[in-house]
């Protein structure tokens, strides 16, 4: 373990010492326009937070699920279209899949295993070459289906972990395969355990708890927010050992900062739902579970989350806007939320 004199030498000496940032941009689905050129993206907001990325100086850029509205590959094609500016300033992005870039609510409330097969498939060709695939590096779990959907990969000292929780291979049943919190465990704990980081982040569409989604990471009945309590404790109990301090999901259409126990109350994460970066929003709904601790929320705003990394310290950066709709526009971006924590520790590996 490094003491905090005998880190700073290490970060000064290293490129683990130069500031650098990265990006996490929310939902971009827009059901109100699905023609062209729209398809069912955002793409004037899109082309206005990237814009504000490539100005930050980022080094990539993760999206939270929900790119599309409807899965197609002319939709997916055109969200990937939007990602230019990042392209030409040689900014990567890594898109996690949302529940609506999985399945076609307009299909028997999206419940047609043959469609969901097309939108990976689909999903897979605009967005190739992400960890865990051919050429992509980083991690998958060995898992049929996962490599480039779940996936982890490492950045100058951070380490991040990307979850899809969504139908992805034809097992025979009626909804398709999808994998759970507890199949990526194992996975998730090598991971952690590795010593090619010094912090880690985990990133996912669905919320540990929603503000309006009762829904969640751990399962779709939205009755039961403590659905697979076991799955939560370890989940939970694994990020903690492993100084994963964040969660960021989306899911929620609002920029939401809490503290979260595991239902057993033996561990915690601070989660946040990073915003919406289209033109739906969302308002809080009972009932809210006793173990969340709200510390800061902003609804009915366009928005994205700029993390900065400064040798020892993180911060994180919420900026928002008015929502604007059909037209281009160059937004005035403003900082709604900080926080930043530090120093950084090496992550435990017992």
């Amino acid at each position: 373990m490094f003491t905090l004199l005998g880190l700073a030498t290490f970060l000064s000496n290293n490129q683990y010492g130069k500031k650098w940032a990265f990006g996490v941009i929310p939902d971009t689905q827009w059901k109100t326009e699905m023609n062209a050129p729209f398809h069912g993206t955002a793409i004037h907001t899109i082309d206005a937070i990237n814009t504000e990325f490539v100005r930050q100086k980022v080094d990539f850029v993760i999206q939270v699920g929900d790119l599309v509205e409807t899965p197609s590959a002319v939709a997916f094609q055109t969200r990937a279209a939007h990602n230019k500016a990042l392209t030409v300033a040689n900014i990567r992005f890594y898109p996690v899949r949302g529940n609506h870039d999985a399945m076609n609510y307009d299909v028997v409330n999206g419940d047609d295993k043959e469609m969901k097969k097309e939108a990976v498939a689909q999903f897979k060709q605009a967005f190739s070459g992400l960890p865990g695939t051919a050429g992509g590096g980083g991690s998958s779990p060995d898992l049929p289906g996962a490599a480039g959907l779940t996936y982890s990969f490492t950045h100058k000292g951070g380490k991040f972990i990307c979850l899809d929780t969504f139908p992805l291979i034809d097992d025979g049943s009626k909804g398709g395969k999808a994998y759970t919190v507890g199949d990526y465990l194992p996975w998730i704990e090598a991971e952690l355990k590795k010593d090619d980081h010094r912090f880690a982040f985990v990133f996912a569409h669905k919320n540990l708890l929603g503000q309006n989604h009762k829904d969640n990471l751990f399962g779709d009945d939205e009755t039961n927010q403590d659905s697979q309590p076991e799955t939560q404790n370890a989940f939970f109990s694994c990020l903690q050992r492993h100084g994963v301090r964040y969660f960021l999901s989306g899911h929620d259409h609002m920029y939401n900062r809490s503290r979260i126990a595991s239902p057993d109350g033996k561990s915690e994460i601070e989660q946040i739902i990073c915003g919406s970066a289209a033109h739906k929003f969302y308002l809080p709904e009972e009932p809210f579970l006793q173990r969340e601790t709200p510390i800061a929320q902003e609804l009915n705003r366009i928005g994205f989350i700029i993390v900065r990394v400064d040798g020892e310290r993180i911060r994180f950066e919420y900026y928002s806007t008015e929502p604007f709709g059909a037209e281009p526009k160059t937004p005035t971006w403003k900082l709604r939320n900080s926080f930043d924590y530090g120093a950084i520790r090496m992550m435990p590996k017992a």
